[in-house]
């Protein structure tokens, strides 16, 4: 691509407060549209890197002809969102897609291929204090030195820095980092917390970042910012 660009342009149902919304807190500048017509007017304003196009929600659409006139309006790849069974081949854009996701959606899924598809040198990096984690790679930056971490820590911890200062259940991790609602056991989930703080904190024992509030859950914060409040 001829400008380096992390822009994402989202034409969308309802997905703008899911989707859109959890990118920007991924690190992404995104732009929600409702229709084909808008989506081709912003795209020319802002030159995307990446187009979202959530295709049941453009009923009346050939999602085909949509892509192709998104191809040639900008250098941008397309990411298309189908229904539960879909496939490109069946929405008949299988020659102008570079990603498709059937419902039901999960956002790990989607950010994945979000990342997979963005330019190169484009991996976005979210910050707390002195961490910088790369979702893309698992790479976590603290005061310069980089640390690799394994992919379920690497989604943990990305799971926090999207969701700074809020509590977070414990149910609610292990929905959205294991994929299961079981909670019989939570063993793994304690066990991976302090493997977290092991590589995160100066001090595992008394934890500046990954807070633990009794009989709520956890909240990740950034010390700095709670010194100066």
């Amino acid at each position: 691509m001829k400008a380096a660009t992390r822009k994402i342009l989202l034409i969308q149902g309802g997905l703008g407060e899911s989707v859109g919304l959890a990118l920007e807190r991924s690190g992404y500048p995104v732009t929600w549209v409702k229709t084909a017509k808008s989506a081709l007017a912003q795209i020319a304003k802002d030159k995307p890197a990446l187009v979202l196009i959530d295709l049941p929600s453009l009923q009346r659409i050939d999602a085909g002809r949509l892509c192709k006139a998104i191809k040639r309006a900008a250098e941008a790849r397309v990411l298309a969102l189908g229904g539960p069974g879909d496939s490109a081949e069946k929405c008949g854009c299988e020659d102008c897609v570079d990603g498709f996701i059937p419902r039901p959606l999960k956002f790990a899924r989607v950010l994945a291929k979000v990342v997979k598809l963005m330019p190169a040198g484009q991996a976005v990096e979210l910050r707390c204090g002195e961490l910088a984690l790369r979702p893309a790679d698992g790479v976590l930056r603290k005061r310069g030195e980089e640390t690799k971490l394994n992919p379920k820590l690497s989604r943990l911890l990305h799971y926090f820095m999207q969701h700074q200062s809020e509590v977070i259940t414990r149910k609610t991790l292990m929905q959205q980092v294991w994929d299961t609602t079981y909670m019989g056991d939570t063993r793994t989930l304690d066990v991976h917390v302090r493997w977290l703080r092991e590589r995160i904190e100066d001090d595992p024992t008394d934890p500046r970042y990954l807070i633990t509030l009794r009989r709520q859950g956890y909240r990740f914060e950034n010390p700095k910012a709670r010194k100066t409040t």
